[in-house]
């Protein structure tokens, strides 16, 4: 898929935001998670036909499964095991997640830890 990026663009209601566009698919579940762990107040829309057909704000599910590791390298998640790293919301704004299995708090650099 082709992806634009825009940055700095005028907004009446913002002031100045980012564009990012993808072309000829719709975003996955853990894409959207991901959007919403790196941009809280982030909109999407989805246009078809050169018209928005809706349009909705990223929202973090409770649990995430899959989408950002833990950063304890100690932790099962980080071993063989056959498991997925599994990280709980315990807060959206500003975003702090704690993992499931060994209860270690992720609330900086998250960006950094995303599968």
């Amino acid at each position: 898929a082709t992806v634009s990026v825009i940055m700095n663009v005028g907004s009446r209601k913002l002031g100045k935001k980012d564009i990012v566009k993808v072309e000829d698919r719709e975003l996955r579940e853990d894409e959207v998670n991901k959007i919403a762990l790196i941009a809280p107040g982030a909109t999407i829309n989805i246009v078809r036909d050169y018209a928005v057909v809706e349009k909705y704000s990223v929202d973090l599910p409770d649990v995430i499964v899959g989408v950002v590791r833990c950063q304890n390298p100690s932790c099962i998640s980080n071993t063989n095991e056959p498991i997925k790293p599994k990280m709980l919301v315990k807060e959206k704004n500003p975003v702090v997640l704690r993992c499931f299995y060994c209860d270690q708090p992720l609330t900086e650099r998250i960006a950094e830890y995303l599968l």
